[in-house]
């Protein structure tokens, strides 16, 4: 009952005159601890908000690079898979314009192992290292070749 005749009082109000007296006849209002209290549980859900914001955009940013750095990689792998024996020990890059930031570092080491008819095998240990912004985010993908032999 209380609520419809506080509505009704508001019909009636032409001015901010009207609201001052209709606040000091019914005693409502808020008093500025009230104000305080509201502002700083505001201050702490805007902070949670803005720190949850930011771990969000990291972890899509990592996400992302999760996603395209394998491919990337992969295929700088194939690119030195066709022409092993002419790889060069160490060399380096970028991806151009189309992966921006992203950049590669591959090297080609010479592994002998022998197998147990004491026959050595002669393979290519190939790393491709792709990074983003700076060594920020990482990732190394690692492959074994088999080198050409002079024996068969």
């Amino acid at each position: 009952m209380k609520s419809n005749r506080f509505c009704y009082m508001f019909k009636f109000m032409k001015n901010i005159s009207d609201f001052k007296a209709l606040i000091q006849r019914t005693g409502r209002g808020f008093t500025l601890l009230e104000v305080m209290v509201a502002l700083a549980i505001i201050a702490i859900v805007l902070v949670s908000v803005l720190r949850m914001q930011g771990q969000t955009i990291s972890m899509n940013e990592a996400f992302r690079f999760y996603t395209i750095a394998p491919e990337l990689a992969m295929s700088k792998m194939a690119d030195i898979r066709l022409d092993i024996e002419d790889a060069v020990l160490t060399e380096s890059g970028d991806f151009g314009e189309d992966f921006r930031g992203y950049n590669w570092q591959a090297t080609v080491e010479d592994v002998t192992i022998e197998t147990e008819e004491a026959r050595e095998m002669e393979f290519k240990r190939v790393d491709v290292t792709v990074t983003y912004l700076e060594n920020e985010h990482s990732l190394t993908v690692r492959e074994y070749m088999l080198a050409e032999s002079d024996e068969f």
